[in-house]
């Protein structure tokens, strides 16, 4: 396949565009840097500052989107966080919509954050839409991506599980030292993914034709903050005795601590009812693997 990716030089985008030419696609990137871009780049993927004419192109993944953890949310950060994701999603439509030839398929991002904090009720794809910042910007987000006239998917990520990036990279320095614990009481639910399984979903939505509208990305093993940090510290052989307060993570870390603080007890209900298999459907296996402890 011809492929278009949206934002392939970030923490997910890279894996995924290895993932695409290891098996043989055709990738062309889009990034705001496409000389650096080429230049660390790899082989049979191009570089391009901004999109093509997607006549020539049998697919296009978009993940673009500033970093929810890149830096503490202030009004002109929140609105680099929408803008980064609508505007560019407004685009990808927009040219799709005008190609004589248009892709077969748009995978768009989102993100968990849509359902807003939920407490222990569980929320498949047909789950409505929460009310908070997070929850309206992924609405919003959405809402562009399905005025595509093409099969498109909304693909709805948990917490991406990998020690060099997005949450995970974060947490590890104070549990190494054996100063990590769960977030207040540990029972909000952490809604997570490994990042082979994040990869894994989105080049199966990519090929099955039945997949459109929303697809959580999550592990069918939901587990509480207190679990996960339980098996955080196994993975690390290290105690996990000394509970953060939310008041405290929220000191360090701003507002954007509230997607660590939120209880989001998603479950992926579509992919599990058209046959994903999920490589690591359990915390344990999973940050085991990903640690170097399997």
């Amino acid at each position: 396949m011809i492929i278009l990716v949206a934002g392939g030089s970030g923490f997910i985008g890279r894996k995924l565009v290895d993932a695409l030419v290891a098996r043989g696609d055709q990738v062309t990137v889009v990034t705001r840097d496409p000389t650096g871009a080429t230049a660390r780049g790899r082989k049979h993927v191009s570089y391009r500052g901004w999109l093509p004419d997607l006549d020539a192109y049998d697919a296009v993944i978009n993940l673009s989107g500033a970093n929810l953890f890149g830096r503490r949310w202030n009004e002109a950060y929140k609105a680099e966080l929408r803008n980064s994701r609508i505007d560019t999603t407004r685009w990808i439509v927009r040219a799709i919509t005008k190609a004589a030839d248009p892709p077969k398929v748009l995978i768009n991002g989102s993100a968990v954050g849509y359902y807003g904090d939920r407490g222990t009720e569980e929320l498949p794809e047909t789950a409505t839409a929460g009310s908070d910042m997070l929850a309206v910007l992924c609405k919003d987000w959405e809402a562009e991506a399905a005025a595509c006239p093409v099969r498109t998917v909304m693909l709805r990520t948990g917490v991406v599980l990998h020690p060099a990036g997005g949450a995970l990279e974060q947490m590890l320095p104070p549990f190494k030292l054996g100063a990590g614990g769960p977030i207040g009481s540990g029972k909000p639910f952490f809604p997570w993914i490994h990042i082979d399984d994040e990869i894994g979903l989105i080049l199966w939505a990519l090929d099955n034709q039945d997949v459109r509208g929303p697809l959580n990305a999550v592990a069918p093993g939901a587990v509480t903050n207190k679990v996960f940090t339980k098996a955080l510290g196994q993975a690390l052989r290290r105690p996990t005795l000394f509970p953060i307060p939310p008041f405290a993570l929220r000191l360090k870390m701003g507002e954007v601590a509230s997607v660590l603080t939120a209880s989001i007890r998603v479950v992926p209900r579509v992919a599990t009812e058209h046959g994903y298999v999920f490589r690591y459907p359990e915390i344990g296996p999973a940050l085991a693997d990903l640690l170097g402890r399997n």
